[in-house]
């Protein structure tokens, strides 16, 4: 390579040479073209990740928060009575103290009313207000001049997916009756329609239409306001000070839905961790092959007087310059993942509506610090060697590329392994979080040790190939002496073990959920029971109920189910509310065997709970103790019966109360869930009860259905995670061109001798495809020998992250991987074949 800078301009910089000098470290970056495109990818994609993985927990945030928060018109608090009895409020009565922008209205619930039962059920939230708290500038057809009576306004949107004009009218059932509006006006979807879809939408109907109905002249059911401080929870703080009749509490709760988010984003670190790791090994290799490559020039800089720290400086500017350009490329990756994640998580996407993303400039920040750290950490080592060459090697490229195997590494490496496996078996919480660190550890510990393993039973092979194949014994010992395809082993160990991590857990999952169903003895669920008028004695459950008895195709065994949000121990969780027959339903919580005893006594207690052992986590109590369960302002010390496994029910988030319970001390009334059994085909039964349930504004779905919509759901955040596990194939690809063109360049010598003494050109390409297949064979042999421990620590792990899971390896994805990794091999071989054909005997051997 011949240098536009003489060496003494280089070495002695000052004032306005410093543009040259750096100047000269672009040339060296833009020297090989397609390396420095395969260094950027490999330091970017780590940054992107980094990026995506930072901000996809506000991404979240701002998917779930930002409808809710629209439909209630950025309202902040919500405003309930003390009283459970008083579900009507006189805003009269209410003290502004933390509170301003007062907002009342009635709001119930209904079912539209179609006459095709084929069509899903669409869920009608009517909100009764008067004129002046409608805002009619968001009107795009029609007007409220007359709006009174049966009048209604709906969206834009409901509109045309409805076919509804002016004066058309929309029928629903509320209440168990039928009742019909006139649309008066057609809104934009803006405030309270801003979440309107095919599944269900808003209507805004007048005051005293339905306040009639409930008969609560006066009165308001929901109520919200804004802050009066610029903390949500000091406003809130000062209401309830204010006023002892009524509770404020925030309309969102931030932090509840980042508990949400949690295990999906720590999911995402341990990938970083991966992805991160595999880049540093690809940078360390490609500056082990920048280093090689301008042997001779160091040499001249050294001859001529630089010192090898000045070197050092040279190559380090270097490798935080691909930092720089990897982390501002990175930075948009990681920004087009935000948009990705933002897409998928957008609840009305399907209308071409996406929710706003606002990137955070210090994620780009952190973004390009962790590019450039990245980059100058995986640089040091290959760097600093220089500093144990000999000016004399380095000017005449003699370099050694072979290295003795000792076991120093192979019993450092079998030492953490064998610590991950007594980890493994230790059985506590601490031992759960120490599981998380050793699944990475124990990776190490592998490739620590898996290179004398190689070492001794390549030497054995060596021994039968020796005489039968010139290429193969070669091949045999080149693969175990040689640093740069041991590197390629390890990348390829890596992306593998990336890859059936991600498989088995997608697999686990499935068989999880598909166990879970077939556990839950149901064939129909009957959900979304809207609740009955408060005056009346007979609730919608009942008379479902006795809407269904009168079907003789469904068994008169009835689970009826309670479920509602609670504050355990000033702690957020779902309560299910269960009759005595609970267990004939559900035997996922083995509570007719593993906990009979815990069970029965549960039955017989009218102050009693169950909860999970990842509940108990948080709680630290034992069977009897009590913890208080706080559910809608109402508290009480509820005895603790039993202490069960909840898997992944609810992700082991759920305690069990008796209905009885609910009702009577909390005030509970409708059931949540109706699992039924049925003699008919479920589709058929599923037709049947459609017709009596829609008018209670309920919905009925059967148990293949349910299965599939968890699955899917499940699926969601598995494809996104297997999106990382191919980003580390991709990423061990690029790994692997760069280590082989570092292997070619460093034995050109020896190949150079073997041309010499008679060894023919296809006799060496025989060696070095055999070394590539060799390399693949062995990662997966290897790879496929460890990924049960790795999966056994990673399932212990996923407990600390409330994801008790089972995982278990899918081999069949084996062949498929070993076939990919084969061809992604032989492939960046062939520049090295290239290489090969045009390589000089006389020109690499001269100095001998």
């Amino acid at each position: 390579m011949k240098y536009k800078y003489n060496v003494d301009t280089i070495i002695n910089m000052g004032g306005d040479e410093m543009k040259i000098f750096f100047k000269y470290i672009t040339r060296c970056m833009m020297e090989k073209k397609l390396r420095f495109v395969l260094l950027i990818i490999a330091i970017s994609l780590s940054t992107g990740m980094f990026v995506a993985s930072m901000g996809a927990v506000n991404v979240g945030i701002n998917s779930i928060v930002k409808p809710q928060l629209a439909q209630f018109e950025d309202q902040q608090i919500v405003i309930s009575s003390n009283d459970k009895n008083q579900l009507f409020i006189d805003k009269n009565d209410i003290k502004l103290k933390g509170i301003k922008n007062l907002k009342a209205e009635i709001v119930a619930s209904a079912v539209e009313d179609s006459k095709d039962d084929s069509k899903d059920t669409k869920f009608v939230t009517i909100r009764a207000r008067e004129k002046e708290n409608i805002n009619d500038k968001q009107l795009v057809e029609g007007n409220i001049n007359d709006f009174d009576g049966n009048s209604c306004i709906i969206s834009k949107r409901i509109s045309s997916d409805n076919k509804l004009k002016i004066n058309d009218k929309v029928k629903i059932f509320m209440n168990g009756k039928e009742q019909e509006y006139t649309v008066k006006a057609i809104s934009s979807n803006e405030g309270v329609f801003y979440p309107d879809k095919s599944t269900g939408y808003s209507i805004i109907v007048p005051y005293k239409t339905l306040v009639k109905e409930f008969k609560a002249e006066g009165k308001y059911n929901f109520i919200s306001a804004k802050a009066d401080k610029d903390n949500i929870k000091d406003s809130v703080k000062e209401f309830n000070k204010n006023n002892t009749k009524y509770t404020a509490k925030e309309l969102f709760n931030e932090d509840a839905v980042k508990d949400q988010m949690s295990s999906f984003t720590n999911v995402l670190y341990v990938m970083l961790i991966i992805v991160a790791f595999m880049s540093g090994i690809i940078i360390y290799g490609s500056f082990k092959l920048i280093v090689t490559e301008r042997l001779s020039v160091i040499g001249t800089f050294l001859s001529q007087g630089a010192t090898r720290g000045k070197v050092e400086k040279i190559l380090f500017l270097e490798s935080v310059g691909y930092g720089i350009v990897g982390g501002i490329v990175g930075d948009l990756f990681g920004v087009l993942g935000l948009y990705l994640v933002n897409y998928l998580t957008s609840p009305l996407k399907q209308y071409g509506i996406i929710s706003k993303l606002s990137v955070e400039p210090k994620y780009l920040a952190a973004g390009m610090i962790f590019a450039v750290v990245l980059s100058f950490i995986s640089a040091i080592i290959p760097v600093k060697k220089i500093r144990k060459m000999q000016v004399k090697d380095i000017i005449l490229n003699e370099v050694s590329v072979t290295n003795r195997i000792g076991y120093k590494r192979f019993i450092a490496g079998l030492t953490i392994i064998i610590v991950s496996v007594i980890v493994y078996n230790i059985k506590s919480e601490a031992a759960d979080a120490l599981c998380g660190v050793f699944v990475i550890l124990s990776v190490i510990g592998l490739v620590l040790m898996y290179p004398k393993i190689i070492d001794v039973i390549s030497s054995l092979l060596y021994k039968v190939a020796k005489g039968k194949s010139k290429a193969a014994v070669f091949a045999l010992n080149n693969l175990r002496t040689s640093k740069v395809l041991m590197s390629n082993v390890t990348l390829i160990i890596i992306s593998l073990l990336s890859v059936f991590m991600m498989t088995s857990v997608s697999s686990s999952v499935e068989k999880a959920v598909t166990g879970a169903y077939k556990d839950m003895r149901y064939d129909l669920c009957i959900s979304k029971i809207q609740p009955s008028d408060s005056a009346e004695k007979t609730t919608n459950t009942e008379k479902i109920i006795e809407d269904i008895k009168k079907n003789d195709n469904i068994k008169s065994t009835i689970i009826h189910q309670i479920q509602t949000r609670a504050v355990i121990n000033n702690s957020n969780y779902v309560v299910e509310g269960i009759d005595d027959n609970y267990e004939t339903y559900n035997k996922y919580f083995d509570l007719n065997t593993k906990y009979k005893e815990e069970y029965q006594k549960f039955l017989q207690s009218d102050d009693s709970i169950m909860i999970t052992t990842a509940m108990n986590k948080v709680f630290k109590v034992k069977v009897g103790d009590k913890v208080s369960v706080n559910i809608n302002g109402i508290s009480k010390k509820l005895t603790v019966a039993g202490i069960i496994n909840g898997k992944l029910y609810n992700m082991g988030q759920i305690a069990l109360v008796r209905n009885n319970v609910l009702k009577d001390i909390y005030k509970l009334k409708e059931a949540d869930q109706l699992y039924l059994y049925t003699d008919e085909k479920h589709d058929e039964a599923k037709k049947e009860l459609k017709s009596v349930v829609k008018k209670y504004g309920a919905t009925v779905s059967t148990v293949e259905e349910d299965q599939k919509a968890n699955t899917e759901a499940n699926n969601q955040m598995l494809i996104v995670l297997s999106i990382f596990s191919y980003m580390a194939i991709f990423i061990a690809a690029i790994g692997i061109f760069n280590n082989i063109s570092i292997g070619f360049m460093q034995r050109k010598k020896e190949i150079a001798v073997l041309k010499s003494v008679g060894m023919s050109r296809w006799k060496i390409t025989e060696m070095i495809i055999i070394e590539s297949i060799l390399s693949v064979v062995w990662a997966v042999i290897i790879s496929v020998s460890y990924v049960t421990l790795g999966l056994s620590l990673l399932s212990r792990f996923l407990n600390v992250l409330n994801m008790p899971l089972d995982i278990e390896m899918n081999f069949k994805v084996v062949p498929q991987y070993f076939i990919a990794s084969l061809v992604i091999i032989l492939i960046a071989t062939i520049p090295a074949l290239i290489k090969n054909r045009k390589l000089s005997i006389i020109q690499e051997i001269r100095y001998e």
